[in-house]
């Protein structure tokens, strides 16, 4: 795990393709470490994950981004861009702009 700290935030890029019950557990340690800063998530090297990691996302406030598409659909199909921040870069997490969102418009 490579953790990026400045004065106001917290950069974490888990180093493996999944992220499983031991990995969610890592990951949510550090991010009790460093309360006191914005958390982004880099999920660059992630291809897979699990339920546990789906639901401890929800449980904090970290900003995700460099998500993977087949993690990506997940979170769109369980509605986590709702509760969840969701970013295409790390610039855009940084500048909080231009969040990924699901807004599922219909044609009537």
């Amino acid at each position: 795990m490579e953790i990026k700290t400045s004065q106001k935030f917290c950069i974490i890029t888990p180093l493996t393709s999944k992220m499983d019950l031991r990995e969610t557990v890592r990951l949510m340690d550090e991010i009790q470490n460093f309360s006191d800063k914005t958390i982004g998530i880099d999920l660059s090297f992630v291809e897979d994950c699990t339920i546990e990691f789906i639901e401890a996302l929800k449980n904090s406030k970290a900003g995700i981004f460099n998500i993977h598409s087949d993690i990506f659909s997940i979170f769109n199909f369980m509605n986590l861009d709702k509760c969840i921040n969701l970013f295409n870069t790390e610039e855009d997490f940084m500048l909080n702009k231009r969040r990924l969102l699901n807004r599922k418009f219909c044609i009537i």
